[in-house]
């Protein structure tokens, strides 16, 4: 891993450990930075010891546990540590905590914020989809700053009173999974299939939101019903029309960004299936509020989602005038019916 910033060159300090003189050479450039000043804010076992190796023990012990990259500037000369710990199991997503330190001297310059920016981006490359967490004391407003104006927010059920936690979530690369992977997504939930096969009504409207290559989509079309599906891949969308049109099932399939999109006319049901929670916090009721003004009276909702993020879904029904009825409520998924 390696990236670089307008003033910052970043690598993994396995390229500065690979012989014992590098060794030496990297632990004399961090002498002069981990100061206690520097190290004040860091937790105690990323303390220095009082011992003649300490900073190669603090080396060995950073390299156990995390991966490290080295910062430098333009004069190639060491001014602070990336420091990245990778948490979890390999489904997705996956989650990265990210810690860093500048030397004293660098302080004020606007560098951390120029590489959490950086680091962003280069996850954001990579189209893997990535949460990133950062634990800040609340008294380092410098660093709150940072991590707030590259997007990060508050996480409070992680918070507590000596630190407060953020998250960032990198997107995935859904139009690169679909350009390289059929049916990538597999099958429709079984949530989706069961409701679907219990409605009694036929030839429905149907506004499928974040609909992929049409996993949803063509399940629903064909029970014999009409589909809208939306995406931002345009990948997704070239399968799931080339799909319909080979079935010869009606379905059309739109490319555009749900936080822009306007459906057109009215719909029997509204489908969100795994897409809100992709969205940015403060977006999501946004859309949704947008979408479900699109549903006819007696026509249906189906959201599937993150579980913690369906109080907030729950809501926004609530405080619409018309009316809406809570058909059916699990771990992670809304049906809800608008009262005629």
């Amino acid at each position: 891993m390696s990236f670089e910033t307008d003033r910052l060159r970043l690598e993994s300090w396995d390229t500065a450990l690979g012989s014992e003189q590098e060794k030496q050479a990297l632990a004399a450039e961090l002498e002069v930075i981990l100061t206690p000043p520097v190290l004040r804010s860091l937790p105690e076992p990323m303390q220095l010891a009082d011992t003649e190796t300490a900073i190669s023990d603090w080396v060995a012990a950073r390299h156990a546990e995390s991966h490290v990259l080295t910062i430098r500037d333009d004069n190639t000369t060491l001014i602070g540590l990336l420091i990245l710990a990778a948490y979890g199991n390999a489904e997705y997503p996956p989650t990265v905590h990210i810690g860093y330190l500048f030397s004293e001297i660098m302080w004020g310059k606007g560098f951390a914020s120029e590489l959490i920016g950086g680091l962003v981006a280069w996850y954001q490359d990579q189209g893997e989809g990535t949460q990133l967490f950062a634990g800040v004391a609340p008294e380092n407003i410098a660093s709150v700053k940072a991590l707030e104006k590259n997007g990060f927010e508050r996480v409070s059920d992680h918070t507590d009173p000596g630190t407060t936690m953020f998250r960032r979530d990198t997107q995935f690369d859904f139009d690169r999974l679909y350009r390289s992977t059929a049916q990538a997504l597999g099958a429709p939930s079984p949530e989706i299939v069961g409701f679907f096969n219990a409605l009694t009504e036929g030839n429905l409207r149907v506004l499928d939101i974040g609909c992929g290559q049409g996993r949803d989509a063509l399940f629903i079309a064909r029970l014999g019903h009409s589909v809208v599906g939306v995406d931002i891949a345009p990948n997704g969308i070239k399968d799931l029309v080339a799909a319909g049109n080979h079935e010869n099932l009606r379905v059309e399939g739109i490319v555009a960004d749900i936080l822009d999109f306007r459906p057109v006319g009215q719909f029997e049901v509204l489908l969100i299936d795994r897409t809100l929670h992709l969205l940015p916090a403060e977006n999501r009721v946004a859309v949704l509020k947008r979408l479900i003004g699109h549903v006819v009276l007696q026509g249906w909702v189906i959201i599937s989602d993150e579980p913690e993020n369906m109080a907030a879904f729950k809501e926004v029904f609530d405080a619409r005038d018309a009316p809406w009825s809570l058909h059916r409520e699990t771990d992670g998924h809304l049906i809800l019916r608008r009262d005629a």
